[in-house]
């Protein structure tokens, strides 16, 4: 059972995250018996250790690994801005606010625009090395709705918020100063995140309803594979022919964080234009955030095993 559990992408946070969404999803009451089960399974629990992660992500951002570091999330992240960038604006362009197959252009810029940062860790310890846990730290710039902001903002939709970006920057910046400061210390918060990763998993599980995903129907099934097969316009050959890497790490970062499904709400709230499609869209996100999650690890295995040997390490 336990090889059969090591074969699965992800396995140490994809497995505890749907052990959790079924138990949410069948009996939300489990969850939640006592105060700190409660605080266990609610956002603030999840940020608590979304914040701790980050410290030891940060961590690993040395100077001996700095440039290199550098170099791979910066390719990652300016890959991402430019597709999603590119990628929206032809969409809103083209099918306008209500978009097509039932996906508003709304729902398809919070998708495009976001990434689960957890799942991108995760993977790294799957498949990556110390320069690739470093580059999640520059990551991390994505996996909050600050970047849908900004990508909505750049097409005339929202505001950004400053305080959004303060709020993940300090975590990176502890970990980044205590990493740097003592080798020992950066070495035990590197060991620390393969124990981490079950209940970072379990804990974003506990605030999934896997009936979402018919709360969202066929449109959030097709918005979670257009999600994925974006990787594949800019984000794949960069990772391949600039990074000189495999390219499962710019598959892992199209998946949608939990947080994109408020992200239609406080649009909304910005421009009232919008509202009629924020159920809709938010509906449609709670899918993709279980789908992407799912498939996203999935879709990378499959990749690496298919380009196996043909890859410059």
């Amino acid at each position: 059972m336990n090889d059969f559990i090591k074969k699965i992408p992800a396995s140490s946070i994809i497995i505890p995250m749907l052990i959790s969404s079924l138990l949410n999803t069948l009996a939300p009451g489990v969850m939640r018996i006592g105060t700190m089960s409660a605080a266990f399974s609610s956002e603030i629990g999840l940020n608590s250790i979304i914040y701790i992660t980050l410290v030891a992500v940060g961590s690993q951002l040395t100077i001996k690994r700095f440039s290199k570091a550098i170099k791979r999330g910066s390719v990652l992240l300016i890959s991402k801005v430019i597709t999603s960038i590119i990628v929206s604006f032809i969409y809103v362009k083209v099918f306008g606010k209500i978009g097509c197959f039932g996906i508003s252009s709304l729902a398809f810029i919070s998708a495009i625009s976001n990434q689960n940062n957890s799942i991108f860790i995760g993977m790294t310890n799957d498949y990556g090395d110390e320069y690739d846990i470093a580059s999640a730290a520059i990551m991390a710039i994505i996996s909050v709705p600050i970047f849908t902001f900004t990508i909505l903002s750049i097409l005339g939709v929202a505001k950004i918020t400053p305080n959004s970006i303060i709020d993940f920057i300090i975590p990176l910046i502890v970990g980044i100063v205590l990493g740097n400061i003592d080798e020992n210390f950066c070495e035990f918060l590197a060991g620390t995140q393969k124990y981490i990763m079950p209940f970072l998993g379990f804990s974003i599980g506990s605030g999934i309803d896997l009936m979402e995903i018919f709360k969202g129907g066929a449109a959030g099934a097709v918005l979670s594979v257009l999600t994925l097969f974006s990787a594949f316009i800019i984000s794949l050959p960069a990772d391949v022919f600039i990074n000189k890497r495999p390219g499962w790490a710019a598959i892992s970062t199209y998946t949608a964080a939990g947080n994109s499904v408020i992200v239609p709400y406080l649009v909304a709230d910005l421009d009232k234009s919008w509202e009629p499609y924020a159920d809709a869209a938010a509906a449609q996100l709670g899918a993709v955030v279980i789908l992407s999650s799912i498939l996203v690890p999935l879709a990378a295995s499959l990749w690496i095993r298919f380009s196996e040997g043909d890859v410059a390490e």
